[in-house]
This record gives C-alpha cells, sequence and structure tokens, in this order.
C-alpha cells in the first residue's frame, strides 16, 4: 500500500521492512501512514528520523520512527512554486561532519537547512534551482552543488545544456561558481581540495 512505513522495533534497534510478519516473530510493528511512497530515509542521532515521500513531503519523527509528523509547514515557501519548477523538498543531504545539520534541497529555488536535527529550520532563497549536493566531510558550513544554466529550463532550448558547478562555505547561504561545464565532482581528500572531470570550454 502506498504510503505505508512499516516501523519494527527490537532490542538491538530501528529495522525497516515491507511484507514481513514481524508480529509472529515478536517485534512490535507501528503502522505510519503518508502521502505517498517513501523516496528517502535519514536516520540521526538522538532518536531523530527524516522520512521523504515522492509527492516532496518530509515528515519528521523524533522517538525512533514511532510517530511522524508532517513538517512542511516549518519549511517557509515550502508551498509556492516557480514554473517550471515544482514546491516541496526534493532531496535531504545529511551533515558527516555535524550530526545535527542536514541540508534540504527544493524542487525548485528555494532550499533550506537544519542546524539542530530538525527543531527549526532556515530558508534559503537562491536565485537558481540546484542538482547534486555533496557535503563536505569535516567541515560542517562547506558544499558542492550543481546548477543546470538557464537556458536548459527554456521550452525551446538553443545550444548546450551547460552545467556549472557551485561552491558554498556558509552552509549554502551563498554560492559562487567554481567550475563551468562540469560533468562530475566530489570532494577531495583534502579540505579545501574537489575533484571534478568537465568538458573543454
Amino acid at each position: 500500500m502506498a504510503g505505508l512505513l512499516s516501523v519494527l522495533l527490537t532490542l538491538i534497534g530501528l529495522v525497516v521492512a515491507e511484507g514481513i510478519d514481524c508480529r509472529s516473530i515478536g517485534l512490535r510493528v507501528a503502522e505510519v501512514y503518508m502521502d505517498g511512497p517513501i523516496k528517502d530515509i535519514v536516520w540521526l542521532e538522538g532518536k531523530v528520523v527524516f522520512a521523504l515521500t515522492t509527492k516532496r513531503t518530509l515528515y519528521r519523527s523524533s522517538d525512533d520512527g514511532r510517530k511522524f509528523t508532517n513538517v512542511m509547514s516549518m519549511l517557509q515557501d515550502s508551498d509556492t512554486s516557480d514554473p517550471p519548477f515544482h514546491a516541496g523538498v526534493e532531496a535531504m543531504y545529511p551533515s558527516d561532519a555535524d550530526s545535527k545539520r542536514l541540508f534540504f534541497q527544493g524542487a525548485g529555488k528555494t532550499h533550506w537547512v537544519t542546524y539542530d536535527r530538525g527543531e527549526s529550520f532556515i530558508r534559503r532563497k537562491l536565485r537558481m534551482p540546484l542538482g547534486g549536493v555533496k557535503m563536505h566531510k569535516t567541515r560542517g558550513d562547506y558544499l558542492l552543488a550543481s546548477r543546470m544554466r538557464d537556458r536548459c529550463y527554456a521550452p525551446a532550448r538553443a545550444g548546450e545544456c551547460d552545467v556549472d558547478l557551485l561552491v558554498s562555505y556558509d552552509f549554502g547561504s551563498s554560492f559562487r561558481r567554481a567550475v563551468r561545464r562540469v560533468s562530475q565532482y566530489d570532494w577531495g581528500p583534502s579540505e579545501n581540495t574537489v575533484i571534478y572531470s568537465a568538458f573543454p570550454a
């Protein structure tokens, strides 16, 4: 059934399963109904769990998944869209550097961050939508993101559709372009190193 998340609590932690009669083996089951199928789940310390549905709706649990709350009303401007983009949350990126931080990529030009595992959210209103985001492993404020050029979204595209590599040193408050026509990218082994491949100019 779409939107059904079965959360199984055991002595050793939290297990997510589907189609298994867990009660018959002594596991407790909590069924949570959401507005659509689950797209992604992020598990954090402090019994916090985030679930994102395919309808771009964000849910949060503070009790190891026993109960989930729709937190879209806490995300400023999450219900507005800027055509051709959509409203809502597109992806979640937890920080390896700080377990309290997550970056929530919007489906349009608005994104959100949390510094406290979702007790509160801060809007990041940018001039552009973002592609994939890469969080730095040791610096909580550092992140990389891709951005398709504006002409890529035009109804009648002319020419090539270039992708820029952007870097932020303030947890997504601002970005600057680092590389044009990028293909693949990630943080390198040292703190301020970025590894990427790009098409010739």
